[in-house]
């Protein structure tokens, strides 16, 4: 044990409790090239003081020299201070926190989350604030002390400053084992978990059985959008494809009773890897809405559940029982009888066990004691360590064999790619090295970090922390690498500022048969401003994988030039079937022209080969219409006295659509000086989301003009100033 306190006689006292922790050979390993740490608070690391130091003796036996240390610790700031001493001294690359370990609640970063965009002014801090392991894991990024929550006295808030670095960028990978019962029942749980770590240590388990599932209001329930995931993990991990069991697909339409077939998946020994895209909560995976209906008396059954549900959901809001039933008959078109026994007891019951068919609640997870190795929750809230209790943490303290999941500690986007890089598992990177690579604000590895699985055995394994650019270039060029260790290359000469890279990913793109390769450079072009990110973004709309085609439409908006116009209708009238790409479709339009978009439209209408051509012709058109309307309310807001009441809506709207048409008047908007300064102070964070668009040079010289030459300015509009020029900065190299 290595305790770090700085209260010299209990630390005495400590070290002699727990003598027997101490590390055999302590004094090579401070001069190990890498190591790991394990952090514990002082309670935990006595009641389990023999399993701590199995836990740690299965890692060492992996080639990785790993040290306890427990203390009382009493802030974020005093255990990133020794992370950061250990990564300096003991070349650290990665942690795990055990037990009552300080959680940083970040403020003002909202921009690194995939979609969560809480109002930080109107709802209370421990709601509209992420819960974030990026405070330890990402040396990079800089802190504002704001306050100890007064309720929940392991949680601290911190507001990511504007001189901070604006992109994540993991320096180590780090993981959370938290027990979710208190005292000896909680330590129980620590306990028998890092058995089962330590076991799985020893393990040779390839990762040769994947099951994915797909939930009710995923992709918007799109078949085209679901079917290329089949394609993509059989890229990255090819040996689930080997046999009829390797690799299963789900998703909500296939059963009435989803829920039974997915606790057998999750029942089987041998599944490795299982992914959940769904929504979420804390304490809930939601699967379904209602359970799948074949028949005529099924469907009628549904819908009075669905109206029942509605109406008990608005009254628990205070509405009127007898008006809000009145305007949903007007609305849906049906009678009274819909509602029968919609406050009855029994009736209640009953919907209420028919609710529990459509998701799996923590009570199920006891129950079932999850097998599947490591657990992805593409989902919200079912990593939110804050909570007392939730679904990531029961997954892998039961007495299965689940080890590790990823989950999200807040909402995350609908249209985010999960499964980037995913790849490195299969070659036996841990979990860890493979997270700190695709992090976001809000994802976290619960349980242990350093589990991996067994590498295939292919190829030789790339060293991470290799700088050499020229090793990098060679895994990039070697044929029999897998595709998604190419892509990591593509990921280390981003990171080592590689010359000429921004060409190498356009020519990447253009070259690679592999669908994940040539979406990770989509994701790394829009940081270089040199028309490479356009050109692949035209071609990314012929793109076979569906979800490039997805995203390619909906940067094109954000990039805002107005030649992609013809492209994008080219795209509709191709490929309109595509649920998810239509909606993206409308959205960027919003930010380019209307007018030469509606032109365009209705000569591609007039030379289509349609059915119903004038029906298909007004759907066209109020696409349009909508998205022209988008644009002028956000004008409107900014500019028109009669919408001051929407102005701060509207402002904040601007971080997910971002209109680069709008720059010139939220610019003028910006500088004036007669304006609210908690105002402009949203509007310069508004601006920070203009990372893609055309004119994003515009917004970085604007914002240093006000910084410059305006006197007084108020230090909360400079810090965000500052932090908005950061942001569009990284998009300029």
């Amino acid at each position: 044990l290595v305790s770090l306190s700085e209260k010299a006689p209990m630390r005495k006292a400590f070290l002699l409790i727990l003598m027997s922790l101490l590390c055999s050979g302590l004094g090579a390993q401070q001069l190990a090239e890498r190591s790991f740490a394990i952090f514990v608070d002082k309670a935990t690391a006595e009641a389990c003081r023999s399993e701590l130091a199995d836990y740690r003796d299965a890692i060492v036996a992996d080639g990785l020299p790993a040290d306890i240390y427990a203390d009382d610790w009493a802030s974020p700031e005093q255990l990133r201070d020794c992370i950061r001493r250990l990564y300096r001294d003991k070349g650290l690359e990665g942690a795990v926190f055990i037990g009552d370990i300080p959680v940083a609640m970040i403020r003002g970063a909202q921009h690194f989350t995939s979609a969560f965009k809480m109002d930080q002014q109107t709802f209370p801090p421990f709601d509209s604030s992420v819960p974030s392991d990026r405070f330890y894991d990402d040396f990079g990024l800089q802190f504002r002390f704001l306050e100890r929550d007064s309720t929940h006295r392991n949680l601290f808030y911190y507001w990511l400053t504007g001189e901070s670095e604006q992109r994540i960028h993991c320096d180590i990978y780090t993981g959370r084992i938290r027990a979710t019962k208190a005292g000896e029942e909680g330590f129980a749980q620590i306990r028998a978990y890092l058995k089962k770590a330590a076991a799985a240590h020893k393990e040779n388990n390839p990762l040769d059985r994947v099951v994915s599932y797909t939930g009710e209001g995923s992709f918007s329930n799109s078949l085209t959008a679901w079917k290329d995931e089949s394609i993509t993990l059989r890229e990255q991990m090819p040996a689930a494809f080997r046999e009829a069991d390797g690799a299963k697909f789900y998703i909500f339409y296939m059963y009435p009773d989803i829920k039974d077939v997915l606790a057998r998946e999750l029942a089987r020994p041998d599944v490795d890897l299982m992914l959940f895209h769904e929504h979420g909560t804390p304490d809930r995976q939601w699967l379904t809405h209602l359970s799948p209906a074949e028949t005529d008396d099924g469907l009628y059954a549904n819908g009075r559940l669905a109206a029942r549900q509605l109406l008990r959901r608005n009254v628990r809001y205070h509405a009127d029982p007898m008006a809000t039933r009145e305007r949903m008959i007007r609305e849906y078109g049906i009678d009274s009888t819909w509602f029968d026994g919609w406050d009855d007891p029994a009736t209640v019951a009953r919907d209420s066990l028919d609710d529990l068919k459509t998701g799996i609640v923590l009570e199920d997870v006891r129950k079932y004691n999850p097998n599947p190795r490591f657990v992805i929750f593409d989902a919200c809230y079912n990593g939110d360590f804050r909570e007392e209790d939730f679904i990531a943490a029961e997954y892998i303290l039961g007495s299965g064999r689940t080890v590790a999941c990823l989950g999200n500690s807040v909402n995350v986007l609908q249209d985010k790619s999960s499964s980037d890089l995913l790849g490195m598992l299969s070659e036996g990177y841990s979990v860890g090295q493979w997270a700190q690579q695709v992090h976001i604000l809000e994802s976290h590895v619960i349980g242990d970090p350093t589990f991996r699985f067994t590498a295939s055995g292919s190829v030789s394994r790339p060293d991470l922390h290799s700088t050499d650019t020229a090793s990098w270039l060679s895994v990039l060029r070697d044929e029999k690498m897998p595709s998604d260790l190419q892509s990591l290359a593509l990921y280390k000469l981003f990171d080592l500022k590689y010359e000429g890279l921004s060409d190498l990913l356009r020519d990447t793109y253009f070259s690679s048969p592999s669908y994940m390769q040539r979406l990770q450079c989509l994701h790394l072009l829009p940081y270089y401003n040199d028309g490479n990110y356009a050109t692949v973004l035209k071609a990314a709309l012929e793109d076979p994988y569906e979800f490039i085609r997805r995203k390619a439409v909906y940067y094109m908006g954000k990039v805002g030039r107005n030649d992609f116009v013809p492209c994008i209708v080219r795209l509709y009238m191709d490929d309109y079937l595509s649920e998810r790409i239509t909606f993206n479709i409308w959205q960027s339009l919003s930010h380019l022209d209307t007018g030469l978009a509606a032109e365009l439209f209705d000569e591609a209408v007039d030379e289509a080969d349609i059915f119903d051509k004038e029906a298909f012709r007004k759907t066209v058109q109020a696409g349009v219409a909508g998205a022209r309307n988008m644009y002028v309310s956000s004008l409107r807001a900014m500019s028109d006295p009669d919408y001051k009441r929407y102005k701060k809506s509207f402002t904040q709207s601007l971080r997910n659509n971002p209109y680069p048409a709008l720059v010139p008047d939220a610019l003028r908007k910006l500088a004036d000086t007669s304006e609210d300064t908690q105002y402009r102070i949203l509007l310069a964070e508004a601006l920070g989301w203009y990372v893609r668009a055309w004119n994003r040079a515009e917004v970085i010289a604007g914002c240093r003009q006000i910084l410059s030459t305006e006197k007084d300015l108020d230090p909360d509009l400079a810090d965000e100033l500052t932090k908005t020029i950061n942001r569009l900065k990284e998009y300029m190299r």
